[in-house]
């Protein structure tokens, strides 16, 4: 654990506000033409995936820190796509289905609008988003414009869930277990999910979760991740060696070794054919 580190978190780390709205999406406070149409497209895109023949669409959105002053280089745009789950059946299902849906889509697909990247979510049209700023893509104005002041952030609880979610993902990537890494990802999206739930874009748990992205942390278990993967799907390469009496339990050299092959399996070979050839392959020197 790098104490050092938990030591010198600042919030700035988490959040950084700025004069004016993202310029990559907006001209002044009104979105850009181009970003627009691309946004709907996108949408579009995304819905037609979902798969469900005549979806009524109330409205198309973005939020969070891409619809505020305090976007980061990390920052993503949230597209929402909004439905009313009161006109299913089992909305039970559908909210599985969707979440699956865009699950796989974000996975599948690497969209990016001025550097930053498009993450689609289906909403509850019923449920307010908690956010700063909110911005109707649809019909091209501000749900809920933001405004350039501070929200009041708790310096205290999000250096204490940062500390706890550092110590868990310190734990995982020294461990080199897919499945604890995995699980450290999936309490670092629990947390994040519970905290803009509850108190929306500052929350500590999400602001917990801006520090660990902007440090790197977070690329850090993927990448570790994705090696351990690789790892597990790959065969050594087999140079034909075979390995020495004092060698051949090193499982370096296990896929060197077979049932019929050991250290001295050409020495052995040569005395039954009455060769007296040496165990490096080397044979008897002529003599005259």
């Amino acid at each position: 654990m790098n104490l050092k580190e938990l030591d010198s978190f600042k919030m700035s780390d988490a959040v950084h506000f700025h004069k004016e709205l993202n310029p990559a999406i907006f001209d002044g406070d009104s979105m850009k033409s181009d970003v627009r149409i691309q946004l709907l497209n996108i949408a579009e895109d995304f819905v037609d995936h979902l798969g469900i023949k005549n979806l009524n669409i109330k409205d198309i959105t973005i939020s969070g820190s891409s619809a505020a002053y305090s976007y980061t280089q990390y920052s993503d745009i949230d597209l929402h796509i909004l439905v009313d789950f009161n006109e299913f059946n089992d909305d039970d299902v559908y909210r599985e289905l969707f979440n699956a849906k865009k699950t796989v889509y974000n996975d599948q697909h690497e969209i990016m609008i001025g550097g930053y990247e498009v993450e689609l979510y289906v909403q509850d049209s019923n449920q307010p988003v908690i956010s700063l700023g909110e911005y109707s893509v649809m019909d091209d104005k501000w749900i809920r414009l933001p405004r350039k002041r501070r929200a009041h952030l708790d310096q205290a609880a999000t250096k204490l869930k940062y500390e706890k979610l550092m110590n868990l993902a310190e734990f995982a990537l020294k461990s080199s277990s897919p499945a604890k890494i995995e699980g450290v990802l999936k309490t670092i999206k629990r947390y994040r999910q519970a905290g803009l739930d509850e108190s929306g874009e500052f929350s500590s748990e999400n602001l917990a979760f801006k520090a660990l992205r902007n440090n790197g942390t977070i690329d850090k278990l993927y990448d570790k991740l994705n090696e351990l993967h690789s790892r597990k799907l790959s065969l050594p390469e087999c140079s034909g060696y075979i390995p020495s009496e004092k060698e051949k339990n090193d499982p370096r050299w296990k896929m060197a070794l077979s049932v019929d092959v050991n250290p001295y399996s050409l020495q052995d070979n040569a005395k039954r054919l009455g060769s007296k050839i040496q165990r490096n392959g080397r044979p008897p020197l002529l003599r005259p």
